[in-house]
């Protein structure tokens, strides 16, 4: 996903429960064995990718906080920090993705090419980052900095374009792999952990219809999210009736940080139909990032 400055906030993916992740479901075991027979986990390797690249401290954000620097017009008098921009949480879960039997070769081909745009950023960074920090170029009067500066820029265009490439190509098969690990919830019979799987999917429906600004006005998007937050309640009142369930075998069973979040997603969501309010807004996307961070861990 794309990160826009100011009204709009960063919205995570979820991994997926039956591709590898480790949240536990009712009865206490993981859902992981159902696809034991999948050989390809890749795909939650780059959801963890996109989800550090598309962050608050992500490489849109990096690429500004250097842009703000200004080098072609900034002075060696001034106090100059470079942005860095290592993403080694990235490069890890790339690493990760390799050891796969890797099997979407448009995804995977868009992961290849977006990591070599992003070594390069990495490369400038450990390349200057210390002569910011250090302060060298009050030295030499910033030489170093300017003549870099067009580099560095142009790295940054290239990987951000790379990028749109990446998240396109991991949109088509992330839908896709949703709508089969849904399928796979609610054949298994745990209606629990379908119903969970089911609210996340109409929320993250929800918080992705919009992509700029001009779409919080836009009368269309704004019938079309009604309606999916209409879905959305259905999916979370069936939620909270199975883990009423599962409170009442267990009292003490742990909160559903899931349902709260997403509970606090679809608040935020009527209070921002009301209030026209971009905080409204963020919080409801806030709501859902916390429910994603949950169902990651």
């Amino acid at each position: 996903m794309k990160l826009y400055r100011g009204i709009l906030a960063v919205m995570l993916f979820s991994c997926l429960a039956l591709a590898g992740c480790n949240e536990k479901n009712g009865s206490g075991t993981s859902p992981t064995a159902a696809a034991s027979a999948q050989t390809d986990n890749s795909l939650n390797n780059y959801i963890a990718m996109n989800n550090e690249l598309s962050g608050i401290d992500g490489l849109q954000a990096r690429y500004d906080s250097y842009l703000a620097l200004n080098i072609p017009k900034a002075k060696p008098s001034q106090a100059l920090q470079y942005p860095s921009a290592s993403f080694d949480y990235t490069f890890s879960q790339y690493a990760e993705a390799l050891k796969e039997k890797r099997s979407r070769p448009a995804l995977d081909n868009a992961a290849d090419e977006l990591m070599k745009r992003l070594e390069l950023v990495k490369k400038d960074t450990a390349s200057y980052e210390q002569y910011y920090e250090s302060a060298a170029y009050k030295i030499d009067g910033l030489e170093k900095g300017r003549a870099a500066d067009a580099q560095i820029k142009k790295h940054y265009v290239e990987a951000l374009q790379s990028y749109a490439s990446f998240t396109k190509a991991l949109n088509v098969v992330y839908k896709e792999a949703k709508k089969a690990e849904l399928e796979m919830l609610k054949q298994s019979g745990n209606n629990y952990q379908y119903r969970k799987a089911s609210s996340m999917y109409y929320a993250e429906e929800l918080v992705s219809l919009f992509g700029g600004e001009d779409d919080l006005s836009n009368a269309a998007i704004l019938k079309a999210a009604d309606e999916i937050a209409g879905q959305l309640q259905t999916e979370l009142n069936a939620l909270n009736e199975e883990y009423q369930k599962i409170k009442e075998k267990n009292p003490d069973a742990s909160a559903d940080v899931t349902l709260i979040s997403l509970n606090s997603c679809l608040k935020y969501y009527r209070n921002f139909r009301e209030s026209k309010r971009g905080s409204d807004f963020r919080f409801m996307v806030d709501g859902y990032n916390n429910a994603v961070r949950s169902r990651n861990r």
